[in-house]
């Protein structure tokens, strides 16, 4: 298992035990864990190129133990660029079906292990790469989806996290008590305004990572940097205050 993936998992392991969560079994790349509502989600942390006969027979094994399946992908390795226009792989169009359009993925980088969505978007025959925010654990959910999609068809255990279901306002990221103003810079780092310092601080840095204009070559990447900066600032002042007496 390379460094990136054990990484990975260990930052998943501590965010579902933050999140309440049991860990069942930790096998680094395959973790089995029990939700409060007491569903079982089986983690499959995928590193190398996968076939679909495999996602299909991870699927029916799981299946056939009562488990849900969450496939997370290492990003860098197995998925586009965010931005590009690709015409999807027959494994990918598997897993789209499964999980609405969008394919859970994971990076590793330095010190900072990201959990996300890569988000398929719809452009004719092709499909257009966007990169979604920072995953909360605390939206993990489980159903039975059911898909005639010819590369997947059949009625299948997954887990996914509930689009629109931050938070319990509604599908908001904004929470009573809490300025728009400053809901405007949660929502500029793509953050719940309930995340905590160490989140926030993981956010900003991926933030940085994409926009920082030693890194990113587009002509408005300076002034996104000087926004997210302004929005971690913000952020960070408001966190600091609640723990002052």
């Amino acid at each position: 298992m390379r460094f990136e993936t054990i990484k990975a998992s260990m930052y998943l392991v501590w965010k579902l035990k933050f999140a309440g969560v049991t860990i069942r079994e930790d096998g680094g790349d395959i973790i089995l864990a029990a939700l409060p509502t007491g569903q079982i989600v089986s983690f499959h942390l995928i590193e190398s190129p996968i076939e679909l006969y495999e996602i299909k027979s991870i699927l029916n094994d799981n299946a056939r133990r009562g488990y849900h399946t969450l496939f997370l992908l290492w990003c860098d390795l197995l998925l586009p660029p965010e931005g590009h226009l690709v015409k999807p792989y027959d494994w990918e169009l598997g897993l789209l079906a499964l999980y609405e359009d969008r394919i859970y993925a994971y990076e590793a980088a330095g010190g900072d292990v990201f959990v996300f969505a890569v988000h398929f978007e719809r452009e004719g025959a092709h499909r257009h790469i966007r990169y979604g925010h920072t995953l909360n654990m605390r939206d993990l959910n489980c159903a039975d989806v059911s898909t005639g999609d010819p590369f997947l068809a059949g009625t299948w255990r997954v887990a996914h996290f509930a689009a629109g279901q931050q938070a319990a306002s509604g599908g908001s990221r904004y929470a009573p008590g809490v300025p728009a103003s400053l809901s405007v810079y949660y929502d500029r780092l793509e953050l719940h305004v309930e995340a905590d310092a160490e989140t926030v601080k993981v956010a900003y840095r991926r933030m940085a990572r994409r926009y920082h204009p030693d890194l990113n070559p587009s002509p408005d990447a300076t002034a996104q940097m000087q926004a997210i900066n302004e929005a971690y600032e913000r952020i960070m002042e408001r966190l600091e205050g609640q723990q002052k007496p």
